[in-house]
């Protein structure tokens, strides 16, 4: 009777696990809830201890692709355990990282990815090519989906060192080919992420890594045309913007030209990527300033709003953005002909602007400060700065009252008034910008100096300062600059 006693008190709390012969997982003994089936897996409490042992000489069974629902275990009653096998994990935050990553969803996306990289490391190992290639994942998702470029470059070179530290053998042809998809994904996040942090030797050296995996891959008689084709689109993308940041408009051209081609023949004519493609191009074009060919900038640009206007209804954004930079490229050219194009494209996209957003929507107001610079360039001051004068109170309600849109738009009309010859409302307007730009920007940026310089040119002027209104600081300003020689006396 006492061994009884003995034998209960020392009984464990922990219940076995039985390891099945038959089936593919493991259950506890005793009866299951089936309510825990439908528990979140994001509340998941992983046991480290019951079952590390036990598993480390037992060979891994065959598990079907299709996702079978979390087996729990309790402890005492109270906790719940999910005893899904890493691999399984690995695959469904894989699954949902894409999912939500298409959906938009950037938050979710980069947590999936995080548990992709913790469960690639349990599977796979620290050093494994596959646990690079999650590693990568992860960067290419900070770099797409949230715009964290110092994070991508740690992350990617976080794989490539794992990829050139550790013994990677490809069991077969297959596996080279994607060992080298992962080495031309990792060089070409770095290129990206170092081009986004203006590191452009960097960034070329690294492209051009990549360019030459990718060309030692397409040698490989596993690797398809298509496969090549769709790696060579975004390898030769970050190049042509690597290069147009470099001011290498021959080399960005080139690269521009068949990344165009190449999107053509995979996605067809009318699809958003070659929209994106041509509107890069023809900005890349406007770029080169007095040596743009502006024919060939209009003509890239027809096509990217034509493409717009074939894909989209009326009223999206990337309608909006299309037909405002073909206005400015047709503004941009200085012809005479080219003005009525401008204008309608100008007045097309502010009325789709006005009726999507409203008058009040920082898109509006911006649509109608290029459409009030337009005019003045074209010499109808009267009507661009009735624009700038009615924006005036939305940007106030939008952007506050001190805010640079705000200045910017006072320094425009003086700019006017002052070119109209009036000249104590362009000192007036004058005075409103520089009080914001002092409270906002300090008095030594450079825009609050040039406003400065401008007042005080035209509180030079004799016949100004006697009719303008000063107060003690523009007293000051027009006061002579002290010097050494002033009240010395004998």
């Amino acid at each position: 009777m006492e061994g009884d006693d003995i034998e209960e008190e020392i009984a464990p709390v922990v219940p076995v696990v039985e390891i099945s012969t038959h089936g593919q997982h493991r259950e506890a003994w005793g009866p299951r809830n089936d309510n825990h089936h439908n528990d979140d897996l994001d509340s998941d409490i992983y046991d480290d201890d019951d079952d590390d042992s036990n598993d480390e000489n037992q060979p891994s069974p065959t598990r079907s692709t299709t996702h079978p629902p979390p087996h729990y275990k309790s402890i005492n009653g109270k906790m719940k355990v999910d005893m899904t096998p890493p691999d399984q994990k690995l695959k469904q935050s894989e699954d949902l990282a894409k999912k939500f990553a298409s959906g938009g969803k950037a938050d979710k996306a980069i947590e999936e990815l995080i548990k992709c990289v913790a469960y690639s490391r349990i599977v796979h190992g620290a050093s494994h090519w596959r646990h690079a290639q999650c590693v990568t994942n992860l960067g290419e998702g900070y770099l797409k989906l949230k715009g964290y470029y110092v994070q991508a470059e740690y992350h990617a070179d976080t794989a490539r060192s794992i990829m050139l530290h550790g013994s990677h053998m490809a069991a077969s042809m297959e596996e080279k080919s994607t060992l080298f998809a992962v080495l031309i994904q990792i060089y070409r996040i770095m290129g990206q992420a170092a081009t986004a942090l203006k590191k452009f030797p960097e960034a070329e050296q690294a492209l051009k890594k990549a360019d030459k995996i990718s060309q030692e891959r397409s040698k490989l008689p596993c690797v398809t045309d298509r496969e090549c084709d769709l790696l060579d689109i975004e390898l030769f993308q970050s190049m042509a913007r690597l290069y147009a940041k470099e001011k290498k408009h021959a080399l960005a051209s080139e690269k521009y030209d068949k990344v165009i081609e190449l999107m053509t023949k995979e996605f067809g004519t009318d699809c958003p990527q070659v929209m994106q493609a041509n509107t890069e191009y023809g900005k890349l074009e406007q770029s080169k300033g007095k040596y743009a060919n502006h024919d060939k900038t209009i003509q890239l640009f027809l096509e990217a709003h034509s493409i717009a206007s074939a894909i989209h209804k009326e009223g999206h954004p990337d309608l909006i953005d299309t037909a405002l930079n073909l206005s400015q490229a047709y503004a941009g050219t200085g012809w005479e002909d080219a003005e009525g194009s401008a204008l309608s494209y100008m007045e097309e996209c502010l009325r789709s602007c006005t009726t999507i957003y409203g008058p009040n929507h920082a898109k509006t107001l911006e649509v109608q400060d290029h459409l009030a610079k337009m005019l003045i360039r074209m010499d109808k001051m009267t009507e661009g700065l009735q624009i700038l004068q009615s924006s005036l109170q939305n940007k106030c309600e939008i952007f506050g009252d001190y805010s640079e849109p705000v200045a910017d738009t006072y320094k425009l009309m003086g700019s006017v008034h002052l070119s109209e010859g009036n000249i104590e409302k362009a000192l007036r307007t004058y005075k409103k910008c520089y009080t914001i730009e002092a409270l906002l920007l300090g008095k030594n940026h450079r825009k609050t100096k040039d406003t400065l310089r401008t007042m005080e040119l035209l509180l030079a002027n004799p016949g100004v300062s006697h009719k303008f209104v000063l107060n003690k600081e523009d007293k000051l300003l027009k006061r002579p600059r002290f010097n050494n020689v002033v009240g010395r006396t004998k």
